[in-house]
């Protein structure tokens, strides 16, 4: 899973906001741009696309601060 696709997942079915850029590196949580719910909906999505289950104890900043540390963290359940 992409980079442009966890950002159109977050912009289109989370923000409703399909032309927000988010950078690479901007951070999602600090910023609230994703609260508690909204990360759910995207680890929902992730596990979905992905075919694999987030347990609940790597939601964590780590994982899920930025576009490039969920795609990482993808990449490595993969």
């Amino acid at each position: 899973m992409t980079i442009d696709q966890i950002h159109r997942h977050i912009t289109t079915e989370i923000l409703d906001e399909p032309k927000r850029e988010i950078g690479p590196d901007e951070d999602l949580l600090l910023t609230e741009m994703l609260d508690s719910l909204s990360v759910m909906r995207l680890v929902a999505y992730l596990e979905d696309e992905g075919g694999f289950s987030i347990p609940a104890e790597d939601v964590t900043l780590e994982h899920f601060q930025t576009l490039r540390l969920i795609a990482t963290y993808v990449a490595s359940r993969l």
